[in-house]
């Protein structure tokens, strides 16, 4: 494989018993010239079958036509990254995909984290036992996203009443939060560094998106798994199965 994971164990999920809930991938740094900026927030992406190579072309050229990007080095870019989580994944669930770039102008939005754990996706059709699902990302300018190592009291953390005597609402940012969960280890995310992460578990990862407030920033995120489950997922959101979308 072209990439391992940063701890040396061995990168393919099928090979694992159980997948950690956030693996960073080794960096490898992104080719010089290949975004400098932005023109518009632009949130769009594909829910649909996984074909790398194709999907790496229209991402390249979505992501061009709102940027100053270098198209040929950013779809080798995201080619690897795609095939990367193809080769990462469990080999029965990779047949669709949901695939989300979202490009954001500076904005004080994120300033103060907002912590949270992704939920459910899908309805999960895997044999038992099952085993957690995950995504697959990185940034290709700005920002990294914020993450914390995996642990008990950071998730404790979420659950447990602040001083308004409720929890956090995690869909919105709350420095009173961000003031707890500032004692505890943060992942180090390097820009370019694709990191898993689960969802929908108890233990998933605690995230935020970073303080972009004087950064451009695109991030691009995959999802797999059978198509039932991404036509599971369409249905959730509203969303048309095979077609690329620009909200």
């Amino acid at each position: 494989m072209a990439f391992d994971l940063q701890n040396g164990s061995a990168a393919t999920a099928q090979h694992a018993i159980r997948p950690e809930p956030l693996a960073l991938f080794s960096h490898e740094p992104l080719p010089s010239g290949l975004i400098t900026r932005i023109d518009n927030d632009s949130d769009s992406g594909f829910y649909g079958p996984l074909d790398v190579s194709s999907l790496a072309t229209r991402a390249a050229s979505a992501i061009a036509n709102n940027s100053n990007a270098d198209e040929s080095l950013l779809r080798e870019t995201l080619l690897k990254f795609l095939t990367l989580a193809q080769n990462d994944s469990m080999p029965d669930a990779t047949h669709s995909c949901w695939l989300c770039i979202r490009m954001t102008l500076p904005t004080p939005v994120w300033t103060i984290p907002r912590w949270h754990m992704d939920g459910r996706m899908y309805d999960c059709s895997c044999p038992s036992p099952q085993l957690p699902h995950s995504k697959y990302a990185f940034t290709i300018l700005g920002p990294s996203t914020r993450a914390m190592v995996t642990n008990p009291a950071v998730h404790a953390a979420l659950m447990t009443p602040l001083s308004t005597g409720q929890c956090a609402d995690l869909s919105e940012p709350n420095a009173e939060l961000a003031v707890i969960l500032a004692k505890y280890q943060a992942a180090t995310v390097e820009p370019g560094q694709i990191i898993r992460f689960s969802w929908g578990e108890p233990d998933s990862p605690v995230h935020s998106e970073p303080d972009s407030s004087s950064s451009m920033r695109v991030f691009i995120s995959i999802l797999l798994g059978r198509e039932k489950e991404l036509r599971d997922m369409c249905d959730l959101r509203g969303q048309e199965y095979g077609v690329w979308y620009n909200d």
